[in-house]
């Protein structure tokens, strides 16, 4: 009997990994940031980067027309395939769906390894750009007749991002106590939006019309009259939040033209009396939702008037 005999394989074998490397064409990837659709293409030839494009469309909601955004990937991938027929690759099979619509052949294979981590650069890249820059503004309210302590924030980005408001109120504690907690729960809030906020990427500017608040954070062993260990505790715990950051804490007028503030104060107003009246979490909401949308209005009508 003539048992088989081993012989070498007619294709060389080629691991998936090395497979998925060598792939080449021009792949697309979008994220969405509040309010903006992010878009990035590049086109690789195996481990070589050829060329990106990228750039960023606003839109009313994540299930918002995508039209300009589909546009403006459309185009990219034309430029970058330069009249050639490369193969196009996309991380999402739905955004793969809709570029089909449009006359783009897209492949049913995942991007390429190289092309993968260039888009996720080239997305980092335009987070950053639109967080380069925020402002934020905070307030808090006292009672007289009860011991409630409403605060208020509002985060405003630029570009025509859709600003960020919070509130909340809490049983107890001085107006100084609340000034201070209110920034550092928008300084939370803020990195919860954006990690790079207080890692430097950010250039962050802080207001409030408390003078107290913001001498205790800038001036070390400051402590007013008025001031006792929880005040402290808070100064500690901002000045932890924002040791790495790129931080501007700045005074402003209360109740003056300041509309991030007068919006913050609205807040954490609104936030104090809910709990003082007994309303409940559902009420509240609703109450703050009113607040919320008045001032996107606002807010975003006089960035696109300054941008004008």
């Amino acid at each position: 009997m003539q048992f088989p005999v081993p012989v070498p394989p007619v294709r060389r074998f080629i691991s998936a990994a090395d497979a998925l490397t060598s792939r080449s064409g021009i792949s697309v990837h979008t994220e969405y940031r509040r309010g903006h659709f992010l878009w990035a293409a590049v086109r690789t030839a195996g481990e070589h980067v050829a060329g990106i494009r990228s750039g960023s469309v606003i839109t009313e909601s994540v299930n918002g027309s995508q039209h300009a955004l589909l546009k403006a990937i459309c185009d990219a991938v034309r430029q970058l395939q330069c009249g050639t027929s490369a193969d196009v690759f996309c991380l999402s099979e739905d955004q793969a769906e809709s570029l089909r619509l449009l006359g783009i052949d897209v492949s049913a294979l995942y991007p390429p390894a190289p092309a993968v981590l260039a888009l996720q650069e080239a997305i980092n890249a335009r987070v950053q750009e639109l967080f380069a820059r925020l402002e934020i503004a905070t307030d808090a309210s006292r009672g007289q007749r009860s011991r409630w302590v409403g605060h208020g924030w509002v985060l405003v980005f630029p570009d025509g991002m859709k600003p960020s408001l919070g509130h909340k109120a809490m049983d107890g504690g001085s107006v100084l106590e609340g000034e201070l907690r209110a920034i550092r729960l928008a300084l939370l809030a803020a990195r919860n939006i954006y990690v790079g906020a207080l890692d430097g990427r950010s250039a962050v500017t802080v207001s409030s019309d408390s003078q107290l608040a913001l001498r205790m954070i800038n001036q070390p062993g400051f402590e007013p009259p008025s001031a006792n260990g929880r005040c402290a505790n808070e100064v500690l715990r901002i000045r932890g939040l924002v040791r790495c950051a790129n931080v501007d804490f700045r005074w402003v007028k209360g109740h003056a033209d300041n509309m991030p503030n007068i919006y913050a104060d609205r807040l954490a107003v609104l936030s104090r009396r809910c709990q003082e009246a007994g309303l409940s979490d559902e009420e509240t909401s609703r109450l703050a939702a009113g607040v919320r949308e008045e001032a996107r209005n606002q807010l975003l009508g006089s960035a696109l008037a300054l941008a004008a």
